[in-house]
């Protein structure tokens, strides 16, 4: 691809659909644990609801994204929004972690059918040489929608008394399922490149493989996203558990972390056309150690809070980072299955990392042994921390001209 490629201009639908369907996508993700929490979910179950949303989140991104890159992207985002209506608003009555488990699979596995279309809808407006700064100018505002999901909830949830149960995460719950018949919209009226290719789906896997660069970031995230995701089953017993944290105070630490976000995705577009791809990676992954290290030690919920600022700096790295990065080195009748891939690989490992943990630490770590807790906490810091530098590895993808 030349410097020269033509790119489609920025549209204010483009940015409310990204803004839109934020919103769901930010309240699975925040509230998956705590919800888990609520219905009385064990460690095990926890890193089972965990890591199955992860795997239902990614694993399926391969097929669609090839769907993608064959019958165009917008059809396809549309399909997994008005999907993704569908199964919030059942989520709204489930009571049991089965339940929740079913539901929340059938959630991701709506979100799935859109993320690797829309990740390639937005590299169609995005030309070579200000590809970082695009994106992340795209992803800044998408997560403005993240932003007032949090502050929503926050608002939703501050003089909610009681026992956490799903009943009090009902309004958002139906907030989501709005957003996402609103984004299906908003994508109707954007535009997009038109594919090429024959109108069927047919999967090379040789081929994708066969790419070295490809190959190389999909080995180092699967290794990483492993170590990461041993943490995952212990979160939410730190935050519900010993910290007694509520909905509001939850949301308040989310909102912080997409405030972070929303602002660094910006600087970080900037930074990245500066100086290239891997750096920014690099120091998005090291720099998830702090999470678990916080997280164990943490006494009150303005620490959480503090430190889920952070992170959303680190995922602000690691957004623009990695989606420049893949539509660098794909080909463009690719960039989706390219897309689906790098996030099918994040997440089989992060489902392995967090069900393997939760079924090791079951017999001899309750949910209420938060000592334990905070020293698997540490453990999952230093192998985030050791991880992260395997991304030095990389070719970096940064145009020379």
């Amino acid at each position: 691809m030349g410097a020269d490629e033509e790119h489609l201009k920025e549209s204010k639908a483009l940015y409310l659909a990204g803004a839109s369907q934020s919103i769901p996508d930010t309240i699975i993700d925040r509230f998956t644990s705590t919800m888990a929490v609520a219905v009385g979910s064990n460690v095990a179950e926890s890193g089972l609801i965990n890591g199955g949303r992860q795997l239902a989140l990614t694993l399926p991104q391969v097929l669609f994204g090839g769907i993608a890159d064959t019958i165009g992207k917008r059809k396809l985002i549309i399909a997994g929004r008005v999907l993704c209506g569908v199964s919030f608003a059942i989520l709204a009555f489930v009571s049991s972690p089965l339940w929740l488990l079913a539901i929340v699979v059938a959630v991701s596995v709506s979100i799935a059918m859109a993320a690797p279309a829309w990740g390639s809808l937005v590299g169609d407006y995005a030309g070579e040489l200000r590809r970082g700064t695009i994106i992340g100018r795209i992803n800044s505002v998408a997560q403005i929608g993240g932003l007032v999901a949090m502050v929503t909830a926050l608002l939703i949830t501050l003089n909610q008394s009681g026992p956490m149960n799903m009943a009090s995460f009902t309004p958002l719950l139906l907030l989501a399922s709005a957003s996402s018949f609103a984004s299906a919209i908003f994508i109707s009226l954007t535009e997009e490149r038109v594919p090429t290719s024959e109108k069927r789906c047919s999967l090379d896997f040789g081929s994708l493989l066969g790419d070295k660069d490809l190959r190389k970031f999909l080995l180092v995230s699967f290794v990483f996203g492993f170590g990461a995701a041993t943490a995952s089953p212990f979160f939410s017993f730190i935050t519900v558990g010993k910290l007694h944290m509520s909905v509001w105070q939850i949301a308040a630490s989310a909102a912080a972390n997409l405030a972070c976000s929303v602002v660094g995705q910006r600087v970080f577009g900037r930074i990245i056309g500066a100086v290239g791809r891997r750096p920014v990676i690099v120091f998005s992954r090291v720099g998830m150690a702090a999470s678990t290290v916080v997280y164990a030690l943490a006494t009150d919920w303005w620490q959480i809070v503090a430190v889920e600022a952070f992170v959303g700096i680190e995922l602000a790295a690691w957004a623009c980072g990695q989606s420049t990065y893949i539509i660098d080195i794909a080909p463009q009748k690719l960039r989706a299955t390219y897309l689906a891939a790098s996030m099918t690989a994040v997440g089989v490992s992060n489902f392995l990392g967090s069900y393997i943990m939760g079924i090791l630490t079951k017999g001899f770590i309750a949910s209420t042994d938060y000592a334990a807790i905070s020293m698997a906490l540490l453990f999952t810091a230093v192998l985030r921390f050791g991880f992260g530098f395997l991304f030095l590895t990389m070719r970096e993808s940064k145009p020379t001209s």
